[in-house]
């Protein structure tokens, strides 16, 4: 599924790269890079670097050029606070008209004049009462310039400009169990995900929940884990109820706080889920730590489908 993006930001390359792919996530105040490369034919996590986003361009193309990855594979996964993420009624249309009437009825969304680059991907479930429904993702088109032009003049090869919900499906082992990921950057939103096979089933960001990190542990115990709690079993409850699935099985957490694993422990108390750390399931450089601020970069690596390109 693409729009015409994907030429018009694609460069050409004569070299080929020893490396298999760079995903990069594009953030608010930081920028993250992750590295692949094939070993005996698994992909290998190889590489991870994190930046402040301030002339970011002039930072990645030194980065390149140091870690000689130059004409490698890119992909971006913009993170959650630089799109909006949509469920509208499909349009009645045909299909080469649906991007152009997306376009007004995002316009009407979110009151907005300004110039948005439009995609969309059909949701796996429906509820059973409901019209179609599209997930339709808004990205600014001053923001899709930059990024490709940013990443072109770093002498990458950009194939995909994604987004992180759809990045982190990519960094779970495919199951029919559905589970949940709960991630969170420093001072950011709560994304919670529904991910089953790897597809997104539902997707949530919680706000409130900005200054977790500033919670002492008795803090954490005194309402804001048990709302957090409550957030999270409505999710499972939506997703039971209303789009007829199967219970969730589990809960992965990232979350910006040195008390995750207290904060694990609280929350399975009350929905009676097993809560686990989000590791990413991809093998690694033996010695390179695994960093949390990384993992939307890393799935970006992975992944092999388009969204805005």
């Amino acid at each position: 599924m693409q729009i015409g993006w994907r030429e018009f930001i694609k460069g050409r390359f004569k070299k080929t790269s020893k490396f298999h792919s760079v995903g990069i996530e594009i953030g608010v105040n930081n920028f993250h890079i992750s590295t692949l490369k094939k070993v005996k034919g698994k992909l290998n996590w190889v590489k991870q670097h994190s930046a402040s986003i301030e002339n970011w361009q002039t930072t990645l193309k030194t980065y390149v050029e140091t870690n000689n990855i130059t004409n490698t594979q890119c992909n971006i996964a913009l993170s959650i606070s630089k799109y909006k993420l949509l469920q509208l009624d499909r349009p009645a249309v045909e299909d080469a008209e649906l991007i152009q009437a997306l376009q007004w009825m995002v316009k009407e969304q979110l009151f907005s004049d300004d110039e948005f680059v439009i995609d969309y991907f059909d949701p796996p479930a429906v509820t059973a009462t409901s019209t179609k429904k599209l997930n339709v993702v808004a990205v600014s088109k001053g923001d899709v310039m930059e990024v490709r032009d940013g990443v072109l003049k770093a002498g990458l090869a950009l194939n995909i400009i994604g987004i992180e919900e759809l990045a982190i499906c990519n960094l779970l082992t495919p199951s029919d169990d559905a589970v949940i990921t709960l991630k969170q950057e420093e001072g950011g939103q709560l994304s919670l995900n529904i991910i089953k096979r790897n597809q997104l089933f539902f997707s949530r960001r919680l706000r409130g929940y900005e200054n977790l990190a500033n919670f002492s542990q008795e803090e954490l115990k005194m309402g804001v884990v048990d709302n957090l709690s409550l957030e999270i079993q409505r999710s499972m409850d939506y997703f039971e109820s209303q789009l007829r699935q199967a219970p969730v099985k589990k809960v992965y957490i990232s979350l910006d706080t040195i008390h995750q694993k207290q904060v694990a422990n609280m929350i399975k108390q009350v929905i009676f889920v097993s809560v686990e750390k989000f590791i990413p399931s991809v093998n690694t450089d033996d010695g390179m730590p695994i960093k949390a601020s990384s993992f939307a970069s890393l799935g970006a690596a992975i992944d092999n489908a388009s969204l805005i390109a």
